[in-house]
């Protein structure tokens, strides 16, 4: 009988190694790396690119939707409610995606790709998500995983 149990053991460790797409069985005492960031709460900009995105968006966005970010009749806001009304549930690789392709509408993709993420980390600071230590980068995989979430 325990030759039983003991294949059945084995039968189900494997089941959930297959399950869970071949990850490795983590031991007490290992440590798992951190996970990819999951939403804009999980700090997915620094500070100083929020920083340098603030001159830029003043420069090439704020003309059409305003120093504070709320939009006017012709831009939507890119801040509170509104913001969230249009972006929730979405991720950063679409909203980056539409900034960069569609932005500014008088010169689309005019601007370079960091610039654009700079912008975007603008954005995300003036939504009060919180900084990270790490800069935002253009990884459309990693953008794809990070989803703008409210409170």
């Amino acid at each position: 009988m325990p030759r039983v149990r003991a294949s059945l053991l084995l039968l189900s460790l494997q089941a959930a190694v297959s399950c869970a797409g071949g990850a490795a069985v983590v031991e007490s005492g290992d440590t798992v790396p951190a996970a990819a960031p999951s939403s804009v709460r999980d700090g997915v900009y620094t500070q100083a690119q929020a920083a340098r995105g603030a001159a830029e968006y003043a420069t090439a966005c704020s003309s059409c939707h305003s120093a504070d970010l709320r939009g006017n009749s012709n831009a939507p806001s890119l801040v509170g409610v509104s913001f969230l009304f249009l972006w929730e549930g979405k991720s950063l690789d679409e909203l980056f995606t539409s900034i960069r392709t569609l932005m500014p509408t008088n010169a689309p993709g005019s601007l370079s790709e960091p610039a654009y993420l700079r912008i975007l980390a603008y954005i995300l600071e003036a939504n009060g998500f919180p900084a990270g230590g790490t800069d935002l980068t253009a990884d459309p995989e990693l953008l794809a995983r990070i989803l703008i979430t409210g409170g």
